[in-house]
């Protein structure tokens, strides 16, 4: 998925522990041939028959994509599988750097549309005007780390942590006490903005610092705004915590797209959802439920 992956199980049987792991890690590898849009995958089939009608999808794949439209739903079509359209437009991988030209961003947002992508889950089917195309980056590594943690706990393991590059999923204690997870600011990486002490629940976080390039002194990253066709400008980074990987990761990217004020006032109408919000102007904001985790600008 492009990312590193940490995978901590603690237990007294290392040959259980160690098969739990493998499995753990097939798992994801598995997630990542079936939703990746890198390469021929179950996702790159549907978005093939874009145009032609319904398409027969995995149960999962499916699933995974009406679970995306519900938050795409739910946060005003700030979080937008379909993206993608856009998305290919523009490049983090390649040098020099170059912007694509307005025109060809302009008819890329015209298959930019999440209410436009029908999800039956009766029929396991997906369907989608020509032209459409779906990415399943900003919830698919998430789903992923939720996948991997439920081999863990098929495997007897009770207590564990599963991280992909940002995307963690807590299990049980860390030798009697809460998993302690540090969230820096995307700035400034000594500076420790909140320190989170959870245990079976999520904490994602997606940044404008993950992949990015500078021209002409402005930064420009893999987040897009499914509005405009260029990076999103709401939030530095948004950290999210909820019980599931899949939605935390939406959100979180629905979040550096909306900012800290619309962002942080959705995740109050969430329950068991929690955020951190690092606005453009470097300012931390925290949702009620974080604020007493919350350290102030000396790192105190």
């Amino acid at each position: 998925m492009g990312t590193s992956l940490v995978i901590t199980v603690l237990g007294d049987d290392a040959a259980k522990l160690d098969a739990a792991i493998d499995a753990a890690i097939a798992e994801i590898r598995r997630v990542e041939d079936v939703m990746t849009d890198w390469r021929p995958s179950e996702l790159m089939r549907v978005n093939e028959h874009a145009g032609k009608g319904p398409w027969r999808a995995p149960e999962e794949v499916v699933r995974l994509i009406a679970r995306g439209l519900e938050i795409s739903e739910i946060t005003g079509g700030a979080f937008d599988m379909t993206f993608a359209s856009a998305g290919k437009l523009w490049s983090f991988k390649e040098s020099p750097e170059a912007l694509p030209s307005p025109s060809d961003v302009e008819a890329a947002l015209r298959h930019v549309d999440w209410k436009r992508v029908e999800a039956d889950l009766e029929a396991n089917t997906v369907a989608m005007p020509e032209g459409f195309r779906i990415g399943l980056g900003g919830i698919a590594k998430g789903y992923g780390v939720d996948r991997a943690m439920d081999v863990l706990r098929r495997h007897g393991i009770k207590h564990a942590m599963v991280n992909a590059g940002g995307d963690l999923k807590a299990l049980g204690l860390k030798r009697g006490k809460t998993w302690q997870i540090a969230i820096k600011h995307p700035r400034d990486r000594e500076r420790v903005v909140a320190v989170l002490p959870v245990s079976n629940t999520c904490v994602v976080t997606s940044g404008d610092y993950e992949r990015f390039f500078e021209l002409d002194g402005r930064r420009y990253h893999h987040i897009l705004d499914p509005r405009t066709g260029y990076p999103s400008t709401g939030c530095m980074s948004a950290t999210v915590v909820a019980p599931d990987a899949a939605v935390a990761d939406a959100l979180a990217t629905a979040l550096c797209v909306l900012g800290p004020a619309e962002g942080l006032a959705l995740v109050e109408r969430i329950p068991r959802v929690e955020a951190i919000a690092i606005g453009m102007d470097g300012e931390v904001r925290v949702s009620s439920g974080l604020a007493s985790h919350a350290r102030d600008g000396s790192g105190r």
